[in-house]
């Protein structure tokens, strides 16, 4: 594990929505950042990148050149592009934020004359302050800017993890969801005249669906995901070699491409919590970050669940990580191949269509072979989705979603555990 460098430091950028990056609120800030566990925590809120789309590279037309250093004239033009605007400074701000360490700066004037000092902080590829941004440089800087975006203008903290000794790998238990990786190069046209600018989902939410974030239920979002099913983990993205209670940090490499494929090697992991926040940037309180209402915290107990078999213990404990509040439902299985399950109180009342989802933790060994959310419906039957454990992350919280059928109301939710062996799980946050 890459060594952190021992400060404690973040990022805050906040926007409102139809602005290009941030407000002149954005502001460096104290924030559990750099720590012993490595990674860089941060608050994103960028509402666009100001200058990038698919037929136009952040270094064309933009008085940005990557041949050159930032502090050089022919670098970061005063007379065009990015420096002229106040978007176009946002930019800047964030790009000399990604680029440069932290108690470093670059000073330069707009086209008026007018100083602007851009404060550096994470500090992934300072030789570009007067000196070329190569391929290496291009990719880890894109991946950071692309993982600051938020087009809503929400402000959300993020825990980020790449190969640069500058946020090295590592987890941060406050922060227990992946929730995406990006990569690409943001600064040049590919062959076929667009930007290669991408993510993959992590499996800590259902994906597509945390506002302004990864998506494609959004607007302005300058990345894609190329991936036509499943995560980052069930596609051409190699896993870091560095690891936290057994499950990788994030990925090292990862495979996409317009038309031909290409490995792109230095890619930022995003690891997230699971909070909701208003467009002031403050927690919505029994809200998960997806946007959904928390039914079950169990916070004050088990909450009337119960298990089908007298091996599998339920409790509500403190023991291991958790999605909200301070507590999670442990479900505890002795031994022997078996089929089981928990489930909730009985007599509720679930319109079709209603999406239930259920977090639950697995450990790096577990035994268990399939974790199966169902919904009894009124009558005594039930819709069940198999989620086969081989596409879910060991050793780290994943979200198993099933939605009540047409013509149908659920009076019950739980899950079905297939196991070979004695297990632990861990189940939070089960929303609707």
């Amino acid at each position: 594990m890459i060594g952190a460098m021992g400060a404690a430091a973040g990022l805050m950028g906040c926007a409102a929505e139809g602005e290009e990056w941030g407000t002149d609120e954005a502001a460096l800030v104290s924030h559990n950042g750099l720590s012993s566990i490595n990674g860089l925590s941060a608050i994103n809120g960028l509402s666009a990148l100001n200058g990038l789309s698919a037929m136009n590279g952040l270094s064309s037309m933009n008085g940005l050149s990557a041949m050159n250093g930032l502090s050089a004239m022919n670098g970061l033009s005063a007379m065009n592009g990015l420096m002229t605007t106040d978007g176009g400074r946002e930019t800047v701000e964030y790009l000399v934020r990604c680029t440069l360490a932290a108690g470093d700066t670059l000073s330069k004037q707009d086209q008026y004359g007018v100083n602007h000092v851009f404060e550096g902080q994470i500090g992934l590829a300072p030789a570009w302050k007067n000196g070329a941004c190569d391929m290496l440089c291009k990719e880890y800087v894109s991946a950071c800017m692309l993982a600051h975006v938020n087009t809503a203008g929400i402000h959300v903290p993020i825990w980020l993890v790449s190969g640069n000794i500058a946020t090295g790998w590592g987890q941060d238990p406050t922060f227990p969801n992946q929730e995406g990786t990006f990569f690409g190069n943001i600064f040049d046209t590919n062959n076929v005249g667009e930007v290669d600018a991408f993510y993959c989902d992590g499996t800590g939410f259902d994906k597509d669906v945390v506002a302004g974030r990864i998506g494609s239920n959004q607007s302005g979002a300058p990345y894609r995901n190329l991936y036509a099913t499943g995560y980052c983990m069930s596609n051409p993205c190699v896993p870091s070699d560095a690891k936290s209670a057994g499950v990788a940090d994030g990925y090292k490499a990862c495979t996409m491409g317009n038309g031909s494929q290409q490995a792109w090697n230095h890619p930022m992991t995003v690891w997230r919590q699971n909070k909701a926040y208003n467009a002031s940037g403050q927690v919505v309180p029994g809200m998960t970050a997806d946007g959904r209402t928390v039914r079950y915290d169990f916070e004050s107990g088990v909450g009337g669940w119960t298990s089908t078999n007298s091996q599998l213990v339920v409790s509500s404990v403190t023991d291991a990580g958790r999605q909200t509040g301070s507590k999670a439902l442990k479900a505890t299985y002795g031994s022997g191949a078996s089929t089981l399950r928990i489930q909730g109180p009985t007599g509720l009342s679930l319109a079709a269509g209603t999406k239930v989802s259920f977090y639950i933790y697995l450990s790096a060994t577990s035994k268990l072979t399939e974790m199966n959310p169902f919904v009894k419906k009124q009558g005594g039957n039930e819709w069940k989705v198999s989620n086969d454990t081989a596409k879910m992350l060991k050793g780290s919280w994943n979200i198993v979603t099933i939605t009540v059928p047409a013509g149908a109301i659920g009076s019950q939710v739980g899950v079905e555990f297939k196991t070979g062996g004695a297990f632990t799980a861990y189940l939070d946050a089960v929303t609707w």
